[in-house]
This record gives C-alpha cells, structure tokens and sequence, in this order.
C-alpha cells in the first residue's frame, strides 16, 4: 500500500489514548498540573491555558492594552510573512496592523526597517519564529525595550526551541505556546500565555475568570477529532482524510472571527501526556531537520534557510525557497504524497480578507517573494531515513530537470 505522509503532526501513542479516556472517565483535571509543568519548563511565574493560541494572543493583546500609558498606542508590528492568525488576533483585539518586511533568507525581520519604524501608536512587536526557527530574539527585544514597547514573543511554532540558551517564548514581555493539531506537541487544539509581568498577569487573570468553556457539544467534537487524529496521521492511513477535498487539510484559511475560552479540560490529559516526551519529540525533528540541513544540495534555483549562529531550533517542518513558481507547482503537485506543502500561499499584505486594516500598506518584497518561493519539508516521527532520501532524490530530480532545460 502506497504511504501518505502529513505535512506535520505529533502522534498521539496508545497510552496516551488510554491515559486520556481514564482521565475523562473519572473526571480528572490536569490543567494545574500542565501549568506548573510550563512554569517549571520555562522559568515563568505565570500560564494561563486556552483553547486555541489564537484565543491567547487575542486576549493577550487586549490585557498589554489595558496596561498604564497605553490609551494612544493602538498597532501592533507584525512581520508581513508569519501565520494568518497573528493577523486575525490583532484585529479580533481591536487594534491595527503595521507590517514590517522580512528578510527572505532567514524569515525573520528586515532589522533595517523595524529600527526605522515610527514607535509612537506602537504598542508591541510580535516575532514568528516559524517552523521551529528562531528569529533575532536578542535583537527583537534590545530593539523593542529602546522604543518603549512590549515584545510578544510568538512561540506557536517554536516549542522547546532556544536562541542564546534561552528557550523561544520567553523573550520579551510575555511569550505564546500553541498545542495545535500541526505542532510540535499537540492535544488537539490549545493555546497558552506566559509572562513574569505581575501587572499583566493581573489583568489576564481578571478576564480569564470570566471566560466559557467549551459546550458538551464542542467536547463531544473534540473527543471525535482526537480519535481521528490518533487512527489517520498513521502514513498508511492519511491517504483518506488528504483525498477528502472538504476538510481542506494542509490549506490556510484566515478566520475573521476568534472565540476566547479556556482550555477544555477534556483535552489536558493529551497535553500532559506530550510535554511529559517533548524532549523525545524535538530530538527526532531535530534530527530529520538537520540531515536536511546537511543534505540539501543548494543551487541558484533553490535554497536553504539561513540560521541564526546561536539558535537551536526544533524543526516543525523545515523550509527550502524554490525560485522557478512553475518548478515549485509542478514539484508540490507531484510529491504531496511525501507530506511536501506550502504553509502561507500569500503575505499578510496581500490577504483580502484585511484590506484597509493595515496602517501602512504597499509591498513588502521578501515577504512576497517568501510566499511564492517556499516550501515545507516533513519533520515529525514517521519520517525516516528512506522517506528523507526519496524527498531528497525528488528535489533534485525537479531541479536538475529544470536546469538542463534552461
């Protein structure tokens, strides 16, 4: 039988599955537990557990502008290439987008730019750090603190990622985890906000109190999409839900609207169960990453990604730039099988959806250019030694047609 391979995911084990059902069937809560983990894990004093990372960095947003001398400061710099939702957050917050450009070969900021950014109706920055890869925290954060705005350090794709020996999430005035079905660790959905700002905290907890839980009826959903997940992320099994077109598997979509509850406690279990291997889980990404890494001929048609020196990432998926937009078609239609995807088909400058809602739009050239040239190559456990020498062969193949056409 022919393998399918997702573009990403974390698989749930058995005993895991097991562990969930007992936990449910007695009632069991591991929310605190799964925060003290958090705080333990990234020296913070505070967590607060949501349903979707989403729902965190909208309420997030919200708690940073309720904080004292922030009555004017209504923007919030966002890279014009990261993850859709980081859009969506900041208008469901009711605050405006100001893009700033990345720089194509690392997919962090255009530093040159960010520094010349007019700070005054800024409240925040808000990093990527996609796909595992750290961005310029160090100088994210010297940047931010000299104009006198917070730093959100986005850590949605990042988990257990460091840069500088520090783990990615924890730069900055507050940082965001996501337990997601595409994660590095997943329950699912779920989202979290970490911070050692006691004012911030205060704030969040005041709103957090307030805030539903999920209906019997989204459980019930929930406890579907779990068993699901667990049956069919198996490469012997995706091929059913990938060749069903409704559930639009491996598209981005941007969604207007964000619900903000807190995470269910249904889902904990999953969660706790995952941070508990996490360590296990990015040693095996960081392993398929960098034999990418060192594998991955480049040639003037397509290229690695440029690491930050004192980065550690944890490879979610790990990117190549193909330059030729028919090449990258043709090489994507042909090799889905092989869990080959585009993450962001469009920068957030060019979304439809936001038009009007960006303070200063126009183009951002490398974040354009990142959306038409990139791809995603699969990381996570069911991607062995064989699977990455064919993806390897794959490339080259396309490649080196091209250039002996050209």
């Amino acid at each position: 039988m022919l393998k399918f391979y997702p573009p990403s995911g974390s698989p749930i084990k058995t005993g895991e599955l097991l562990y969930w059902i007992i936990c449910n069937i007695l009632f069991v809560d591991k929310r605190p537990t799964i925060s003290k983990v958090l705080k333990d894990r990234f020296n913070i004093k505070y967590s607060y557990l949501f349903t979707t990372g989403r729902g965190a960095m909208t309420l997030l947003l919200r708690s940073l502008k309720q904080l004292p001398n922030n009555e004017h400061k209504d923007e919030v710099i966002v890279p014009a290439y990261t993850c859709y939702s980081v859009a969506s957050s900041v208008l469901n917050a009711g605050l405006k987008i100001r893009l700033c450009d990345i720089d194509p070969n690392t997919l962090s900021y255009n530093l040159d730019q960010l520094v010349k950014m007019p700070f005054d109706n800024v409240l925040c920055i808000i990093t990527a750090n996609l796909y595992g890869i750290p961005n310029q925290l160090n100088e994210l954060e010297s940047i931010a603190n000299s104009s006198g705005v917070y730093l959100v350090d986005d850590a949605a794709q990042s988990f257990d990622s460091k840069s500088s020996g520090r783990d990615v999430g924890t730069f900055g005035t507050a940082g965001l985890y996501s337990f997601d079905k595409g994660k590095n660790i997943t329950s699912i959905e779920g989202g979290v906000i970490g911070t050692n700002n006691i004012e911030l905290s205060e704030i969040i907890a005041s709103q957090y109190d307030n805030l539903p839980t999920s209906s019997l009826k989204e459980s019930l959903l929930t406890t579907i999409k779990v068993i699901a997940y667990y049956l069919f992320l198996n490469p012997f099994l995706y091929w059913l839900p990938a060749s069903l077109p409704f559930l639009n598997l491996g598209k981005t979509r941007y969604e207007d609207v964000i619900s903000i509850k807190k995470y269910s406690r249904n889902l904990a279990p999953l969660a706790l169960s995952q941070l508990k291997r996490s360590i296990n889980i990015a040693k095996k990404r960081v392993e398929n990453g960098l034999w990418y890494k060192s594998h991955i001929t480049e040639s003037e048609i397509h290229k690695k990604i440029k690491e930050l020196d004192d980065a550690k990432p944890v490879y979610l998926r790990y990117p190549v730039r193909i330059t030729d937009e028919l090449l990258r078609e043709k090489l994507i239609n042909d090799a889905k099988r092989y869990g080959i995807t585009i993450s962001y088909p469009n920068s957030i400058n060019r979304l439809k959806e936001i038009e009007g809602f960006i303070v200063n739009p126009g183009r951002f050239e490398g974040a354009e250019q990142i959306s038409e040239q990139l791809i995603t190559l699969p990381t996570h456990v069911y991607i062995n030694d064989k699977v990455k020498i064919d993806i390897n062969k794959i490339i080259n193949r396309y490649v080196s047609q091209y250039i002996l056409k050209n």
